[in-house]
């Protein structure tokens, strides 16, 4: 099992699923705002996500924030 957290795409805004398996796991979803350090520590665990937009992304996991690959 995993836990969810939803994250905005930095560039279009699309709402984008990360998973973590990190924590509880019991398929919580969060948002970076109301997650648990626990479950923030593993979110970029399938990193970089690509977005539909065609850019790919992953999480700033200190400042809890989209950021492009790379960045």
């Amino acid at each position: 099992m995993y836990d969810s957290v939803m994250v905005n795409c930095p560039n279009c805004g699309e709402e984008r699923e990360f998973q973590s398996k990190s924590g509880d796991c019991f398929l919580e979803v969060y948002t970076l705002e109301n997650c648990p350090d626990d479950v923030m520590a593993n979110v970029n665990r399938h990193s970089p996500c690509k977005c539909d937009c065609g850019i790919e992304f992953e999480v700033d996991i200190e400042n809890r924030k989209a950021i492009l690959r790379g960045a």
